[in-house]
């Protein structure tokens, strides 16, 4: 889900977006710092915005990364220099407006932020997210306030940041600033400052942002309530609803934590320890799955049938890792979701064992948020070393909270390889116990 807040400086949008985010654990994309990381860029190799041609030459130089803490801070880097604090200043505000009106760099920043939207559940922040960037965002805000509160915000952000340089900066002069800010932004040629028409407009001048933010996260549960899928083909459709039917009737199935579960690509990691696992993850999901199947099983009369139309993928036993990644990463990049086993092969006790190397380089490669999940009961059903199921029994799907990929940003790669994968072992660990200490509640 993307949700998009816009407006003119001085609303209170980076506070807004950041607490937003927090409170729906969404990521909080910052698009004002990469045009304010632009403009600090520029000025170190003083090059005025003016300067088309140079400005054009140098944006393949620019190097922007994001790393995001442990605690959910974020630190900005320009070609691997820190400047988290020094794009604040006042200088670099002004300069990241006359930066931003320049097509090439805009062309340059809307790809990123495109790329990022299409792999993550996350609140973007500017002046034309709404409008330009994601024109169908699920959910778009419009901030704005009376230009004297907002100067006032300002001055004392400023104050509290660089208190040593207080007597370079004036209220006036802010006031001033802002004003003239609004009239370049609004009237700019290349993606001006104005309010979506399907967007909601919030004046916060007599608003804390506690109280923006409550007000976004009640319409962001709101849009949820009636968010739509995409529609399943009418086959795979028909498979899924006679599929749950027959493991509602025969093994109980429940469902758990469906509301984890959000649109766009991602890897359903699941532990594995029965043939009825990949059947159990794709039926519980609420909209179309891949899963990787042994080539084997599609010539299972009837049976092979079954799991191709789930979206079942064949692979042959010679086939080479590369292969197999290669066909993983694409169907991540056109927005799938693949189901996984990141144990790698079937648990002989029904136990949870350590995960294998290929989940975490996938999430590398295709930068796609990772959703946990425990079934439980499928053990029982279909051991590995028996031939047949048992025809009752008890089984359960529990989806957990879904792990970003940019929690391990800017980690070396090794160390991001196993932290994905203590990561999600600890997830799929949790989501065990809250399983078997009676599913009360909302799955961790």
């Amino acid at each position: 889900m993307i949700i998009t807040i816009d407006g003119p400086s001085g609303t209170g949008k980076s506070t807004v977006a950041k607490g937003v985010a927090r409170r729906l654990n969404f990521t909080f994309f910052d698009t004002g710092a990469m045009y304010r990381a632009m403009a600090w860029f520029l000025l170190e190799r003083k090059v005025s915005p003016d300067e088309h041609n140079r400005v054009c030459s140098l944006l393949s130089e620019f190097d922007f990364k994001i790393k995001t803490e442990s605690q959910g801070g974020r630190r900005y880097f320009v070609n691997g220099t820190e400047v988290t604090d020094v794009i604040r200043t006042q200088q670099i505000s002004t300069l990241a407006s006359q930066v931003a009106v320049i097509s090439e760099v805009r062309k340059a920043m809307v790809k990123i932020q495109r790329d990022f939207g299409r792999s993550s559940d996350a609140v973007f922040e500017g002046r034309d997210m709404g409008t330009v960037v994601f024109p169908d965002a699920d959910l778009k805000i419009f901030l704005t306030a009376k230009p004297e509160v907002r100067a006032e915000r300002r001055y004392r952000e400023l104050l509290g940041k660089f208190p040593d340089l207080a007597e370079s900066f004036s209220l006036e002069q802010i006031h001033k600033d802002i004003v003239e800010r609004d009239h370049n932004d609004s009237t700019r040629a290349i993606s001006p400052l104005k309010q979506a028409q399907d967007a909601i407009l919030i004046d916060t001048s007599n608003l804390s942002a506690d109280q923006v933010i409550e007000k976004i996260v009640e319409l962001q549960r709101k849009r949820a309530k009636h968010r739509k899928y995409p529609r399943m083909k009418f086959a795979y459709w028909i498979v899924l609803s006679a599929a749950r039917w027959f493991f509602k009737l025969f093994f109980r199935l429940k469902i758990y934590g469906t509301e984890h579960f959000r649109p766009g690509a991602g890897i359903i990691a699941a532990n594995h320890a029965s043939f009825y696992d990949p059947e159990v993850v794709s039926i519980s999901c609420p909209e179309e799955v891949h899963f990787l199947a042994k080539e084997s099983l599609f010539k299972i009369p009837l049976f092979g049938r079954f799991i191709r139309t789930l979206n079942a993928h064949p692979v042959s036993r010679d086939a080479s890792d590369a292969a197999t990644f290669r066909l993983i990463i694409q169907l991540l990049q056109h927005g799938k979701k693949v189901i996984l086993f990141p144990e790698g092969r079937r648990s002989p006790d029904g136990e949870i064992h350590e995960l294998e190397k290929g989940l975490p380089f996938l999430v590398q490669k295709a930068k796609c948020k990772i959703f946990p999940v425990y079934v439980a009961g499928t053990f029982e059903a279909w051991p590995i070393n028996r031939s047949l199921p048992k025809i009752w029994g008890r089984i359960s799907c529990v989806f957990g909270t879904p792990i970003e990929w940019e929690s391990f940003e800017g980690l070396d790669k090794k160390e991001a390889m196993a932290k994905i994968n203590e990561r999600t072992e600890r997830s799929l660990r949790a989501l065990k116990s809250w399983f078997e200490a009676g599913a009360k509640g909302t799955p961790p």
